[in-house]
């Protein structure tokens, strides 16, 4: 890997040169699947914040357009942490107008162009952006979008909670609650864990990973692969494939979600939990988010052939783990019910399947 260097300015010469590029790649949008290409790692966790800037910068030129389109949304998020408004507007409009992002990204893109603004204290040119956003965002961030629209359009702003009010406080002229402060909770969570890592055959942490901060929610997902056996041995081997397929088949720094759960119930440790996950979306959606993960394909999934045709259930065991983990992770953390998402709260997915989407919508509800 190259190695990272710190820039003085913000570039802009780059941006340019991609939005000159963007006819061309509108014009050549694909119609039907492509073939897979090695996936673009991301930059270390140590690297500062110019250093990550400048990660994406040297890389884009080499990248195909659709991951040109994300690098833009990594950019301006970037550039929004280190307080560039305008180059963080000029990226997220690139990537809007690249042709290659979901109705989600789309929603991302314009959700970054209004928060630009209110960190320019421009709220009258945010309300547009944020408006257009909330209809395609959900989860934590739907609810930040909606509290910003409202400052924003000059409405009354009921008080947040400490930790909403924490993550949107930089965009708006109020101070975040005093007491709150961002830190992840010390302390071990083994008592949860019936596998730990080592006792699966885990391998280290890579570098390209956030640390993670604060916990504030969690959501649930399925690996999507048939499970047809409570033994341990096959549950070790299903953490192992998995590790595999995300660090060698995805580029990231380990396991997706930082807790899985196979069909005897046994919880297995994932990721580090001082790790951010990689297992909502992008970023943003993985950030202070912890992720829990059953073994099993609880969506039918005919197209992938016979042994997907069918959805499973969740076992009695699993469900019932689930449970306890998620009120033990809310206990340490503090996490709110109204925390609690499925996958396919987050972006458009199929995960986790209807079972578990009525389980999180049953544990919101009455809990």
């Amino acid at each position: 890997m190259p190695a990272l260097r710190p820039t003085s300015a913000p570039a802009t010469a780059l941006t340019v040169a991609v939005l000159a590029l963007l006819p061309a790649c509108q014009s050549q949008r694909p119609v039907g699947p492509t073939a897979l290409e090695a996936p673009v790692l991301s930059p270390p966790a140590h690297a500062t914040v110019e250093e990550r800037i400048q990660y994406w910068e040297d890389r884009m030129p080499a990248m195909s357009p659709i991951d040109q389109a994300e690098a833009l949304l990594c950019l301006g998020e970037l550039q929004l942490e280190a307080g560039d408004a305008r180059q963080a507007r000029i990226n997220f409009n690139a990537a809007r107008n690249n042709g290659y992002l979901s109705k989600a990204e789309e929603a991302q893109a314009a959700w970054g162009v209004g928060r630009a603004y209110l960190l320019e204290q421009k709220p009258q040119r945010a309300v547009v952006h944020l408006r257009e956003a909330s209809y395609g965002l959900g989860g934590p961030e739907g609810e930040e979008c909606a509290y910003l629209l409202a400052y924003a359009e000059g409405r009354p702003v009921a008080a947040p909670d400490a930790r909403l009010m924490a993550r949107v406080a930089r965009f708006t002229t109020f101070e975040p609650a005093a007491e709150y402060q961002p830190r992840v909770a010390s302390g071990q969570v083994s008592e949860l864990i019936d596998v730990p890592r080592r006792d699966w055959g885990a391998q280290r942490l890579l570098a390209n990973h956030d640390p993670m901060e604060a916990p504030f929610r969690i959501t649930v997902h399925h690996t999507a692969e048939p499970a047809d056996t409570h033994a341990l041995d096959s549950g070790k081997r299903e953490m192992r494939d998995l590790q595999r397929m995300h660090q060698q088949g995805n580029g990231w720094a380990d396991l997706g979600y930082h807790f899985l759960i196979d069909q005897a119930g046994r919880v297995y440790e994932g990721r580090p939990l001082s790790a951010q996950g990689a297992h909502a979306g992008n970023s943003e959606l993985n950030r202070g988010n912890i992720g829990i993960c059953l073994i099993g394909n609880f969506v039918a999934q005919p197209e992938r052939g016979s042994d997907y045709a069918l959805a499973q259930a969740p076992t009695g065991a699993q469900l019932d783990k689930l449970d306890n983990l998620v009120a033990a992770l809310q206990s340490k953390y503090g996490i709110s019910d109204s925390q609690i998402w499925a996958h396919s709260h987050l972006k458009e997915t199929a995960c986790p399947g209807p079972a578990l989407l009525e389980w999180v919508r049953e544990r919101r509800a009455t809990r």
